[in-house]
């Protein structure tokens, strides 16, 4: 009997770890969705470049249900930023129903803007090759970006050419919201010299990287941009609106540009909510 009981310890032992493994696993995915946040894969491959991966978050969803995507690229100058800073925004996109898709692109000086547009090119291809596995709805693929990231996807909607070069076109974009991308980069290098280390220092090419150069382009998707004050906005605006072009405006007063970003999808301060009530209202209406 007593030899017995020594063999069943060790069973025992191994019942209850297994139990505990079982329940702390049980328990992790409860929160994730309890929180309305669940992080589908990290790090996915959409290119042959260590730099060119993606994560997905996405909530549960039921069978044959498709979501909205958003795809966000960060900021950073260029030269800098990660698709893990993403703040609040994917916990809080996903409890509205929508796939968030955070990418990274490669940077400066290792890659040139067009490199790095072609970039954010290929990783809406991926998602949209890929709206299947992940229950994507490829009819409602919106963009968004801050900063450098807000420049990027403002210059591959609006200039047809990065898209076309991966088999799409700004058909393919449902909407875009742009967080204080720049959009005239002229003006924008001339009074933030620093940036010639990306663009270089000829006036041509930064008109071919400005976004405003291709801004009478018919039939772009509806825009949202955020920014502080419109004199920075205004010339684009005026322009794209005058071929029939959806675009909209939030002006930012009291949160810096950094900021922008981390608070939307909070209600931070006043500020933070409004904003992130205006860009709730945008993707829904468009």
């Amino acid at each position: 009997m007593e030899k017995g009981k020594i063999q069943l310890k060790p069973r025992l032992f191994i019942l209850l770890i297994v139990f505990l493994i079982v329940f702390i696993g049980s328990t992790f995915y409860f929160f994730q969705n309890a929180n309305g946040q669940e992080i589908k894969e990290s790090n996915l491959i959409y290119g042959s470049n260590p730099a060119q991966i993606l994560d997905v978050y996405t909530p549960k969803v039921q069978n044959g249900e498709k979501l909205p995507v958003i795809i966000y690229a960060h900021g950073g100058g260029w030269s800098g930023g990660d698709k893990t800073n993403v703040a609040a925004k994917p916990d809080f996109f996903t409890k509205k129903g929508y796939a968030f898709v955070s990418i990274n692109y490669r940077l400066s000086p290792n890659a040139t803007y067009e490199e790095m547009a072609n970039d954010v090119s290929k990783a809406i291809k991926w998602v949209y090759e890929n709206a299947n596995k992940y229950h994507f709805d490829r009819t409602k693929i919106n963009l968004m970006g801050h900063s450098a990231g807000g420049h990027l996807i403002m210059l591959i909607v609006t200039n047809p050419t990065y898209l076309n070069n991966v088999g799409l076109s700004s058909k393919t974009i449902h909407s875009i919201v742009n967080i204080e991308g720049p959009l005239d980069l002229t003006n924008f290098i001339k009074r933030f010299g620093k940036y010639k280390k990306v663009f270089g220092n000829h006036q041509k090419v930064w008109q071919e990287a400005s976004p405003i150069t291709y801004a009478a382009t018919k039939n772009l998707p509806p825009i949202l941009l955020i920014a502080h004050g419109r004199i920075s906005v205004e010339p684009f605006m005026s322009i794209t609106k005058k071929v029939g072009n959806i675009v909209k405006y939030f002006e930012a007063k009291t949160n810096s540009h950094s900021q922008l970003t981390q608070f939307l999808g909070t209600s931070r301060n006043e500020e933070a909510a409004n904003m992130t009530n205006a860009v709730t209202e945008f993707l829904e209406k468009y």
